[in-house]
């Protein structure tokens, strides 16, 4: 817990709890109590575990938290990650959700964006020619770059709920056109019009209405209908 007081006097925006101290209850309090966003990895943790410690942050009038799905393997191979625990943890204890990336590359950590999760966290290292433990699955400058691109990437390509094509793609949608000329009177029929492009016309949800029907106006072939073609 002294190093989280230490801490405290360069004023960090956020705290992040390894797995491996997801069960250390004193130091998780202390830091709940700073009122600051707590991002909890869950790598070794169970149901139980990762259950003791969201409801001990919400006890400190904490609902700030991130957890974050993570597997401890060192790389992770793709079997182990079970990127679906996110929607279940955010379902679950209605918190934000992130993923802690120990993989190979970077297509985890886009497939976590497009998921959902808020926060990514990777190894990071200067230089991968540095004698470390995590060298060979960490990311260098250049990576971490690429990285963040393709995360960009991925939250764009996610967007937002918005049904219906760009506007200008609507004009290679069908609408109802003559087929061949009309004469005023004569009845609309299957021969006589029919659902073509572009999306000029009147839209196809009214063809079987104009079936049966006398047009009071003459068409010409390849011209557009309205309901103004109807004859009252």
């Amino acid at each position: 817990m002294s190093d989280a007081q230490f801490l405290e006097q360069f004023d960090p925006p956020a705290y992040k709890i390894a797995s491996f101290e997801i069960a250390h209850y004193e130091l998780i309090e202390y830091v709940a109590r700073q009122k600051k966003p707590i991002i909890i990895s869950t790598g070794i943790a169970n149901l139980d575990e990762i259950r003791a410690v969201v409801d001990l942050c919400k006890e400190c009038a904490n609902e700030d938290i991130v957890l974050l799905q993570c597997a401890s393997s060192y790389p992770a191979p793709a079997s182990s990650v079970h990127l679906a625990n996110m929607a279940d943890m955010k379902e679950r204890f209605g918190v934000m959700v992130g993923f802690s990336d120990h993989t190979l590359g970077v297509e985890a950590s886009m497939l976590a964006t497009a998921l959902g999760a808020c926060v990514i966290e990777k190894h990071f290292i200067l230089d991968k020619s540095i004698n470390s433990a995590d060298a060979h699955f960490s990311l260098d400058e250049a990576e971490f770059a690429h990285l963040a691109q393709k995360i960009a990437d991925a939250r764009e390509l996610v967007g937002e709920v918005s049904y219906g094509a760009h506007a200008r793609s609507r004009d290679f949608a069908r609408s109802i056109y003559a087929l061949k000329d009309i004469a005023k009177g004569e009845v609309f029929s299957h021969e006589n019009i029919g659902v073509i492009r572009p999306s000029f016309g009147l839209h196809p949800r009214y063809f079987k209405e104009l079936l049966g029907n006398k047009s009071n106006n003459s068409l010409k072939k390849g011209q557009r209908l309205t309901m103004d073609f109807l004859k009252d």
